[in-house]
């Protein structure tokens, strides 16, 4: 029998099992593998706690492209590194499969998938998101390829992709990004996580969370975001598919909290409603709860009986990316609802015992003083929705950086926007200057942004990573600000998708 093992890497969620090893690991075994699947945070986690150390060591390179790892992380790598490798018998294995969850991985994938390397004879394949490229660079995970810490890695939904590798070694998305999309999601398999320990996953009222996604892509389209360069093509589970998914998850582990890793779970209107339908009707011994991120859309076409329907589902909470309190800014980037829009759901929200947490960023490339002062008035309006505990908070992690397969990037391409970089001649796709707004620079984006989160403190908004943000831009001022400004082109054509 093929023996494959699977790795899930940092940084991750600590608080629920990785959906990547699970998905990879069903898919393994569907296909008569033995596989085994490990979660590398978790484990990172507790050789930390083991030995004494700051959990948070690594936020600076965990959570920005652009730092390295100092000589000190670098010895506690290493060390658990060698760890990990020595607790299985990684020569016995035929294949290792290393998910990427994001290009934030990439720092400590390079430096795992190097030693792993050194260690086995197994064939290594990369996947996931992270695999991609931010920088000015080469291909990701090409550059692993030619530096021979990997045999090949996959670009795609790995459902389909995998079970073409294990047969013919070659094809759309094997070592190529040429991938095709899934047509029918509801014929592929669920996430096993029985690979897991769940016992050791526990969120608030130590209660357990599994993740469940429903759709691949977004149907928006908004300018900041890459989605759409990964995934071309929105596509949705059915509804009464994704209840099943649930269901199942709530026999067979008696787990009731689930998070939706959606773009939107609420993308495919009908799909949605159909699941909360056949959640509300099923017969559950405990309630369950779930939460995702959700759109927002016009009054109009949204009746107040949807928001009983959502609670009757379980709905507990709902990440909703207002963006910007500016309705102008809204729309010029994409989003298609307005203030009104929003105090409407948040009213209902409020009748109906929801909760919800604002997703948000500081910048847009055509905030103007006005739009920035009514980002400013929204603190107060909306304040009343924070005293009932309706607004649970707002994320503040967020500066607006382009990403190369957003249409924001396209833009900036054509209109020759600059990038600031450090002494090392490395680019932070946040540090933008726009040539026909000059003056609206790095420096008063991060300013905009901590008058941003005065306002929100002032009225008494929670700050979801409010310590992270501060950390992370004062760390980003030092870094770009006090040095000699030096600009650079857009990253070149040949990552305009």
């Amino acid at each position: 029998m093929i023996r494959t093992l699977i790795y899930s890497i940092p940084p991750l969620d600590t608080t629920k099992p990785p959906l990547s090893g699970a998905l990879l690991a069903s898919v393994c075994s569907q296909l008569g593998q033995d596989c085994t699947a490990v979660d590398l945070q978790a484990n990172l986690n507790l050789f930390l706690s083991d030995q004494n150390i700051d959990l948070n060591c690594f936020d600076d390179v965990f959570y920005e492209q652009e730092t390295s790892f100092s000589t000190r992380q670098l010895d506690i790598l290493n060390l658990f590194i060698d760890n990990e490798l020595a607790r299985f018998c990684t020569v016995d294995y035929d294949y290792i499969l290393v998910s990427f969850f994001s290009y934030l991985s990439q720092h400590f994938g390079r430096l795992f998938c190097e030693k792993l390397r050194s260690k086995t004879k197994a064939t290594i394949l990369i996947g996931g998101a992270g695999i991609e490229t931010l920088s000015n660079g080469p291909f990701f995970a090409e550059e692993l390829k030619k530096l021979k810490y990997i045999d090949e890695y996959i670009v795609g939904e790995a459902e389909e992709i995998l079970s073409v590798y294990f047969e013919k070694k070659s094809g759309p998305g094997i070592g190529n990004k040429n991938f095709k999309q899934i047509e029918n999601l509801d014929l592929q398999v669920f996430p096993n996580y029985s690979y897991y320990d769940l016992t050791k996953y526990k969120i608030e009222n130590k209660e357990q969370e599994l993740t469940i996604i429903g759709s691949r892509g977004c149907v928006r389209k908004c300018k900041f975001c890459d989605v759409e360069a990964s995934t071309p093509k929105y596509k949705f589970r059915s509804g009464f598919n994704i209840a099943k998914e649930i269901i199942g998850h709530y026999e067979k582990h008696g787990v009731t909290r689930f998070y939706f890793a959606d773009s939107l779970v609420n993308g495919s209107y009908k799909a949605f409603n159909d699941m909360c339908h056949a959640l509300a009707g099923y017969q559950f011994e405990k309630p369950i709860s779930w939460s995702g991120q959700y759109i927002v859309r016009s009054i109009d076409s949204t009746p107040k009986d949807h928001f009983k329907l959502l609670k009757q589902s379980g709905c507990s909470t709902l990440f909703i990316g207002i963006e910007s309190g500016s309705d102008r800014v809204r729309a010029d980037l994409g989003k298609k609802f307005t203030n009104d829009d929003i105090e409407y759901y948040l009213e209902n929200f409020y009748q109906h015992d929801i909760q919800t947490l604002f997703l948000f960023f500081t910048g847009y490339v055509s905030e103007t003083e006005q739009d920035h002062a009514e980002t400013l008035q929204m603190f107060k309006r909306w304040q009343k929705y924070v005293a009932t505990g309706t607004i649970q908070g707002i994320e503040t992690l967020n500066i607006l950086g382009i990403l190369p397969g957003s249409p924001l990037n396209k833009i900036a391409k054509n209109e020759n926007y600059l990038f600031l970089t450090d002494h090392n001649g490395v680019t932070d796709r946040r540090a933008w200057i726009n040539p026909s707004n000059p003056g609206f620079d790095f420096k008063q984006r991060v300013k905009r942004h901590i008058e941003m989160m005065e306002e929100a403190m002032k009225y008494h908004w929670p700050l979801w990573n409010g310590h992270l943000s501060i950390d992370l831009y004062e760390r980003a001022l030092l870094k770009f600000i006090d040095l000699p400004k030096k600009y650079i082109p857009i990253i070149s054509s040949s990552e305009i998708t």
